[in-house]
């Protein structure tokens, strides 16, 4: 199904719009419309001021439009050239707005930043930022929703003929096109009160800029030279331009003298412009501007295009786009501007430029959109959870299942091991409390270790008849055993060491705290040996 796209150009001095259809044999001109603004001491300030007849413009030529693209002057906005050392272009849009902060005039929070990517060389990304007022921005939007516009592109003016160069010259933008290949070209619009400069390379704008100079500052210049009203002086320009050699009385008045003494700022401005552009290239070695396109009411000038390149050293041309014409009308540059913004929006992904319609200014569509991968991204959270879910409770039953299988076993081996047990509770814990009571009995009963009552006979048959020895504590322990006594004589405890000693289960016996008793009669000792198991089937000595 054919598109209708609309570009509107809201001027100072004049109000445009262009129309186009995009179908399937491609663009298609469908009508271009123009209104003047009655002048009211100046140039309107659109930025602040109410646009006068706005709505009856869109009304009087109102056509269905799937799609409305709007521009902001590049001399309202604040333009920057960055240099970042990354390509990816989720990361440049995070970080450009805060790369450009310093730079700007107002606090981040104030503007609406965008970008325009002009090269990528060694991973870095040479960009044109640009920051709109958000009040701007507001302002512009609201007065087109009154008027029963809702724009789904608010680009640069800039841009806009940058996208009319990519039409117009698709070679120099081919993926193929490196530097050097193709002139470094410049375009230019004149309208009424501003000229629009944009510079290309490779189909990339890499410079903008607006002077506030344009076609009504020749005809006042001419009104004031020649003492005629601004209405005449529209009309004798308009006649001679800068050749008026076949018009005597517009000759002999001066005209075209006059014409291109006030065309002399415009051409200082132009040579720093592209002096200035030309030292902030990104990368050594590039040329500077051989080529200039010339657009815009004020571009129809005769002899223009001649004085340009002269003054410039330039080689001037106004080629006019590809495009075919539905109602016959031929090319008028005037709606350069115009055509640009409607070609944005009949490539919105083949072009590259800026949107300030973003954040709170998003278009609905946007919206719409964004709401719709909302919803999904909440569909897709919920599928993960609900697998989540899924997996979670089956990893649960298995481990459940697992767990009974096991406990099943451990009660199967708790009852082959202990049969006497009738109540079975808990098989773990009234499988320690048996293992507690076996190992009391083996304790007292032995086992293969030395028992308590057969370590008390081993100290009966190893203490020497002939020494006299009196017992105040035997302790036993599992693998050890200590005895506090009392003796004649040191002699006497030396010897019970020794016979103790010759005892193979008696591994190491050691005598501590050997003292005389207070009547020096007696001696008090404290011994302490430790026992090695009885080896298998051997009985004690």
């Amino acid at each position: 199904m054919a598109q209708q796209i609309l570009g509107l150009d809201l001027g100072s001095f004049s109000l445009k719009a262009v129309s186009l259809r995009k179908g399937l044999m491609g663009l298609e001109w469908t009508g271009g419309y123009q209104k003047d603004i009655p002048p009211a001491g100046g140039p309107l300030d659109w930025g602040k001021e109410t646009i006068p007849g706005l709505g009856e413009f869109l009304a009087e030529h109102r056509r269905p439009a799937d799609r409305v693209v709007v521009s902001l002057p590049v001399h309202l906005m604040s333009l920057r050239a960055l240099t970042l050392p990354f390509s990816d272009a989720r990361k440049l849009e995070k970080v450009v707005p805060f790369e450009i902060e310093a730079l700007l005039p107002y606090p981040l929070e104030e503007v609406v930043v965008d970008y325009h990517a002009v090269d990528t060389t060694d991973g870095k990304t040479h960009l044109l930022a640009a920051a709109a007022p958000r009040s701007l921005v507001k302002h512009y939007l609201d007065q087109l929703a009154r008027a029963g516009i809702d724009p789904e592109w608010v680009e640069l003016d800039g841009m806009a003929l940058i996208h009319l160069m990519r039409h117009t010259f698709p070679e120099r933008s081919a993926p193929g096109a490196r530097a050097g290949e193709d002139p470094v070209s410049a375009v230019l619009d004149i309208g009424a009160s501003k000229t629009i400069i944009g510079i290309l390379r490779r189909g990339r704008a890499a410079f903008l800029r607006t002077i506030l100079w344009g076609g009504r500052d020749m005809t006042t210049a001419l009104a004031e030279a020649c003492g005629i009203s601004i209405e005449e002086a529209e009309e004798w320009k308009r006649q001679a331009g800068l050749d008026d050699s076949g018009i005597s009385r517009l000759h002999q008045k001066g005209v075209s003298e006059t014409i291109r003494r006030a065309l002399e700022p415009l051409t200082a401005e132009l040579i720093r412009t592209f002096h200035v552009a030309q030292a902030g290239e990104p990368s050594a070695g590039q040329k500077t501007v051989t080529e200039l396109v010339l657009y815009g009411g004020g571009g129809k000038l005769k002899g223009l295009g001649s004085y340009l390149a002269t003054e410039l050293g330039l080689q001037v041309t106004g080629r006019a786009p590809k495009i075919v014409s539905g109602n016959g009308a031929s090319w008028d540059p005037a709606f350069a501007v115009g055509l640009g913004l409607a070609l944005r929006g009949a490539n919105p992904v083949a072009e590259s430029g800026m949107n300030f319609r973003k954040g709170e200014f998003a278009h609905g569509r946007e919206r719409v959109g964004s709401r719709a991968r909302n919803r999904f991204l909440w569909i897709a959270a919920l599928l993960v959870a609900m697998l989540a879910g899924a997996d979670l409770y089956l990893k649960y039953s298995l481990q459940m299942s697992q767990y009974q299988a096991l406990k099943t076993r451990v009660r199967e081996q708790f009852r082959t091991m202990f049969p006497e047990v009738k109540t079975i509770v808990d098989e773990v814990q009234q499988a320690k409390t048996a293992v507690a009571e076996m190992k009391k009995k083996s304790a007292l009963f032995g086992t293969g270790d030395l028992t308590p009552l057969e370590v008390v006979a081993e100290l009966s048959r190893r203490v020497p008849s002939s020494i006299k020895i009196e017992v105040q504590d035997l302790m036993i322990e599992s693998g050890r055993f200590r005895l506090e006594a009392e003796t004649d004589s040191f002699e006497s405890v030396d010897k019970i060491k020794a016979s103790l000693g010759q005892f193979e289960a008696f591994k190491d016996v050691t005598v501590s705290d050997a003292k005389v008793s207070a009547d020096q009669s007696r001696v008090r000792f404290r011994l302490t040996v430790t026992l090695s198991p009885r080896e298998s089937g051997r009985p004690p000595a």
